[in-house]
This record gives structure tokens, sequence and C-alpha cells, in this order.
């Protein structure tokens, strides 16, 4: 049973999962069952919906039965809030369905948590500070420091910085933050990957990877003393930095499990050119398994019915495989 998580209203979030719910294993959706039951009538999707009080409910139901987990909060209806249009009224229901997830996922309850997009501007403007998933599951779960990777078509980025200004990344950076996000990806390959021998690389942060200093200074003083040592503790599972204008064409791209980069549009944006359609987002480290779709809210095609499930079906796909690689 996977718990999924109800997104923003206003976009497609509702509607991937409608979308793919006759796909893949049973699951428990957690949201307001308003913001369904509308998403159904605005696509003329013909469901049998069935509330119930906990996952192990919703295991009971006939698996043609669409199960919704209630929140307390609801978030508000969509005539009011209409789809594509962020709406400060759809933060706390979205919120509480996120924290529901986990709790469920914690205990137990649930094998993993898949989790369609949300608008972080709307969960700011109702005084939830978190940039975004990958952060509210670390705080609740105890994670010191999120790790994200996005998976499709073959290959596997993470950022060592996330979402903040490309202004700061620099001085954001440092020893201890790169060692410990190619330490994650490296526990995350042999455990929910199954891969005995992982091989990683490191983009450099500068372009053609300093070429020596003349660009930069960090490969020199910063990304190559993190790789050499973790190379020798790893029997040189660690490569970099390597230029990043050169890691992702297909030669490139079959001498590595995981690519390492030094910020956000680094790592997205070949990810997203070669698969944007099955991107995954993981949040790595968690005692949890997290996944969600490597989209956004897509509010101008939110409630016209042409929204791709396939990025939602390939996160499900995905979660209930490392579920099952992290079974003893």
């Amino acid at each position: 049973m996977l718990a999924i998580t109800m997104g923003d209203p206003a976009g497609i979030g509702p509607e991937v999962a409608l979308k793919g719910f006759s796909m893949g294993p049973r699951r428990v959706h957690i949201g307001d069952p308003a913001v369904y039951y509308q998403t159904a009538a605005q696509l003329g999707l013909n469901l049998s919906f069935q509330e119930v009080d906990s996952p192990e409910a919703a295991a009971a139901l006939h698996p043609q039965q669409f199960a919704i987990l209630p929140t307390a909060q609801r978030a508000g209806c969509l005539s009011d809030a209409p789809f594509g249009r962020p709406h400060v009224a759809h933060a706390a229901a979205t919120m509480e369905s996120i924290l529901t997830a986990c709790r469920l996922a914690m205990a137990g309850r649930v094998l993993a948590i898949v989790t369609p997009p949300v608008n972080k501007a709307v969960l700011h403007s109702a005084g939830f500070y978190f940039p975004g998933h990958t952060e509210v599951l670390a705080q609740q779960t105890g994670m010191a420091q999120p790790v994200m990777m996005l998976v499709g078509a073959d290959l596997r980025v993470v950022p060592v910085t996330i979402h903040q200004s490309l202004q700061s990344v620099a001085t954001t950076l440092t020893a201890d933050l790169l060692q410990y996000t190619i330490q994650v990806t490296y526990e995350a390959l042999r455990r929910d990957f199954r891969l005995a021998q992982p091989r990683i690389v490191v983009a450099g942060l500068n372009p053609h990877a300093g070429e020596e200093g003349a660009f930069g200074r960090e490969e020199v003083e910063l990304i190559a003393p993190v790789c050499r040592a973790l190379a020798e503790r790893w029997s040189g599972a660690v490569r970099g930095p390597l230029a990043a204008d050169s890691l992702f064409h297909l030669e490139a791209r079959k001498t590595y499990d995981a690519v390492v980069c030094m910020y956000h549009d680094q790592a997205l944006i070949p990810l997203k050119m070669l698969a944007f359609d099955q991107a995954v987002n993981i949040t790595l480290g968690l005692p949890i398994v997290r996944t969600s779709v490597g989209h956004g809210t897509a509010y101008p095609i939110a409630g016209l019915g042409i929204a791709d499930p396939r990025s939602f079906m390939h996160a499900v796909t995905v979660a209930v495989e490392l579920a099952a690689n992290r079974r003893p």
C-alpha cells in the first residue's frame, strides 16, 4: 500500500493521480475528498470513490475503489479557488496531506510516499516556510540535510545545492556538504538501487571544471580533495571534478551510475531534456521511501484533462522498487 499526497488542488496533481489510479499497486490518497470529486467531475472521469479512516481500511477495499483518507483541513471549493490559480486556501490541507503521509510511512503502515507537485509560494503565504517536499520530510524524519536525486532515461543526478540563487551557490558549497552529499548518494545506490559497487562522477562548478584554476579555484581547493579522499575510501568509486558540459552524452553515461552536480540546473536540465515525461524525484537518506513527479503544478493546463500521468506512474513504479529493495 502506497500513500499518495494531494498536491496543489489547483494544479495537475489530483488529475494525474486520478488518471493513474487503475495502473499499478494499491494506494490510499490523502487529501480533501472534494478536490478529487470535483476534479473527476471536471475531467469526466467515472470512478468509484470511498472515504476511509486508515490505510488498512483502504487495503480491504475492492481494487477498483479509489480510497481517500480525508484531511481534517479542507482545501476550499475549486469554484472559489479554481484550477490554474494558486490560492492560500489550499495550503493547510496540502501540508496536512504531506505530514499525514510521512507519519504513516514512519509507522510502517504504508510502504512509501508518492507526492504530486505543490506550489511553494502558496505554502509560504500560509506560513509554511519550506523550500519544498524534500525539506519538510527531512525535518519530520530527523534528517539533518536533505539530498535530492532525479532519475530518468537511465540517468541519475544529484544536486549538492538545490533551491537557492545561483549567486549563492559558491558560498554555500563546502567540503563537508559535498562529502555528505556524495556519501548519502553512495549509500543510497547500494541500499535502494542494490548496486554492489556504485560509480559516481562529480561535476565541476566552473566551466571546464575550472581549467586548473584558470576559471575559479573551487575545483582545486574544494571539490578535488573531497573526490580524492572518497575515491581512496571506496576503491575508486568516485571520479571528479569533471567538466559538466561533457558528462551527459550517451557514451559518458555508460561510465557511471550517478552524477553529483553543484547546483540545481546543472543537474536538472540534462535530466529533463532526456526524460521530461519520465523524470522521478527521490529523497535520499530518509528512513522512509519517497518519490515524486519530476514536473510542477502546470497551472496553464490544469483542469483541461490533458495532463500526462507518465511521470506520476513512473514515480509509483520507482517507489515500489525502492521499497522492495529495502526489504531484508
